[in-house]
Parts: C-alpha cells; sequence; structure tokens
C-alpha cells in the first residue's frame, strides 16, 4: 500500500513537473495538485493518516500553501509524532489568515488545540550555537531559526554543532513539555608556549610580633560566649511568643477585645518579653560575631587595640581588644 502510494506521488510530481516536448503538453501543477488533495482525502476517510501526510508534503513542494502545512500538523499529531506536528502546527500558525466564516473560526481553533496538546506531549530546545555552525540532535541535522526552540521528543539528547573542522557537543535531558537552553562553544586553542623568565625570589617581608595566644583564646572563648547567650535569648523569645498566643487563643474567638482580661494583660506581659528576649539574643549574636571578627583581624593583622560596640534598642555592648 505505501509502495502504491509513493508511485502515485512520484507520477503526480512528475506530472507536474513535466516540460513540453513532441507535441505533448505536461499535465499542469493546479492538475497534479488536485489529484494530491484527492487522494490525499480518500487516505484520510480511509484512516491511512500516515499515507495522508505523505501525500499532503508532496502537495507542499508543489504550493507552499496554509492548507498543506496545517494537514501536515494535523497528520503528524494523529499518528503520534509530536515534534513534527509542533514545527508544522506552528507553521500553519503563522501562515494562516484570520478566519472569517464560524467553520474557519472552528478549524482555527482546532489547529491551535492540537499545536498546544503536542507541545505538552514533546520537549523543545533553544539551542545557541556560532554563527554558521552545523547543528544536529542526535544526529539529525537541524535548522535554527532566530533561535526559535527546536521541538524534539523527551529523553536524553546529544546536541552538536561543527565548523571548520571543530565540534562542540552537550548531552541534556529534556523533559515532557518544558524547554531547554543549549550553548555550544568551540574550545580556544591552546596558546603557544611562552619562555619563562627568570624569576628572582622576593625579600622576605620584615618579621611582626603575632598576637599573644591568651588574647586569641579570651576573645574566641567571649565570642563563643554572646553566640550562646544569642541562641538561649532567642529560644526564649520563641518560648514567651507561644505563650503570647497562647494567651489570646484562651481570650476566645474574638481574641483580646478586652485588654483588661487576665489572659489579655498575660499576652501584653508575654509580647514584652518576647521583644526583650529577641533583642538581646539578635545583640548577642552580633556581638559574637564581631568579636570573632576582630579576634580574627588581630591575631592575622595585629594592630593594637580595638573597640567594638553594638547597640539594638535599648541595649549597648562594647568591649576593647
Amino acid at each position: 500500500m505505501h509502495r502504491n502510494i509513493r508511485q502515485a506521488v512520484a507520477s503526480a510530481l512528475a506530472a507536474a513537473l513535466l516540460s513540453t516536448s513532441a507535441g505533448a503538453r505536461a499535465e499542469r501543477p493546479s492538475s497534479a495538485r488536485d489529484r494530491l488533495v484527492a487522494q490525499a482525502h480518500t487516505a484520510v476517510d480511509e484512516g491511512r493518516f500516515a499515507d495522508a501526510r505523505e501525500l499532503w508534503m508532496a502537495v507542499w513542494k508543489l504550493e507552499r500553501s496554509q492548507v498543506a502545512a496545517c494537514n501536515i500538523g494535523a497528520l503528524s499529531f494523529r499518528i503520534g509524532e509530536m515534534p513534527a506536528a509542533v514545527r508544522w502546527l506552528s507553521l500553519c500558525k503563522e501562515i494562516m489568515r484570520a478566519p472569517k466564516t464560524p467553520a474557519e473560526r472552528a478549524l482555527y481553533e482546532s489547529r491551535l488545540v492540537d499545536l498546544a496538546r503536542a507541545r505538552q506531549l514533546s520537549g523543545e530546545l533553544r539551542i545557541l550555537a556560532p554563527a554558521g555552525a552545523t547543528v544536529t540532535i542526535d544526529g539529525a541535522p537541524v535548522e535554527i531559526e532566530d533561535d526559535k526552540p527546536v521541538p524534539v521528543e523527551p529523553g536524553r539528547r546529544v546536541v552538536r554543532a561543527a565548523l571548520d573542522g571543530k565540534t562542540a557537543t552537550t548531552e541534556v535531558d529534556v523533559p515532557r513539555g518544558e524547554l531547554r537552553e543549549v550553548r555550544l562553544s568551540f574550545a580556544a586553542p591552546p596558546e603557544a608556549p611562552r619562555v619563562a623568565s627568570p624569576v628572582v625570589p622576593a625579600p622576605p617581608p620584615p618579621s611582626r610580633p603575632g598576637p599573644t595566644t591568651a588574647l586569641v583564646v579570651g576573645g574566641l572563648g567571649l565570642s563563643a560566649t554572646f553566640a550562646a547567650l544569642g541562641g538561649v535569648m532567642l529560644v526564649g523569645a520563641e518560648r514567651r511568643e507561644e505563650a503570647v498566643l497562647a494567651s489570646a487563643r484562651a481570650a476566645g474567638p474574638n481574641g483580646c477585645f478586652r485588654v483588661r482580661w487576665p489572659m489579655c494583660q498575660e499576652a501584653v506581659s508575654a509580647h514584652g518579653d518576647m521583644r526583650t528576649y529577641r533583642a538581646l539574643g539578635v545583640a548577642g549574636l552580633i556581638t559574637g560575631g564581631a568579636v570573632l571578627a576582630a579576634t580574627l583581624g588581630y591575631t592575622f593583622y595585629p594592630r593594637g587595640q580595638a573597640e567594638v560596640r553594638v547597640a539594638l534598642d535599648h541595649f549597648t555592648f562594647a568591649g576593647v581588644f
């Protein structure tokens, strides 16, 4: 059956392209097109969608019309070739004229629905390659047009670019219904070896006295103490916040509508404690970090005494190192 279809397509194309000779006149392209269209409709009626698509491909070679592009895309969708359906239905959408009748509008919407569904069932690659490079996906050549996404079957794809003997290859996983971007670039040619100039050893830096061990240990201990104090205060702040919420819930569904209620007074007191603990905790962590930074700075770059002062809300911590 496929052989007969191919023979019919070849005969129609030969008849369309045959030139006039020996008093015989070739069949006009329009007649060949009409015959191919009729055969394509017959194949669709008989459920032979692959044959019908092949016939419409022959029509496209004769006449690059929106009807041919739309039918190729729709038939590709029917036989489950989703990347081909995305390519042809996208072209159909670009060249299709605005619908004027209810029938044309229904057909237009049907093509858009098929396109959206085909995109959900396939993946897309946006390939950025050097200008002029030949690009292949899994060994099949593809054309890159204005950075337009290339529809592909979902799964692991091998993308390759070649130009002037240079190649770049990458593998990418393309999930169904998603777009992935691939950047291909050629490795820079190796640089010519350079003659190393004689290295003159730099004079050793002047020695300087190191920090006293007691001061460094004291600074690290003080930093850890402030950090631990900050952590304890923050934990206390969380517990006081829980107490605020518990007191508010105890006041009933309307919350603390009347502040004079005992549970509302407890909520206000717990809220004040929470703010105090949180301020102390944050100040402790900041002070611990500042002391640690000052200790490390003095350890590696001793310059003398340094004063650290941290202020938060109503609390101020100061120290001289």
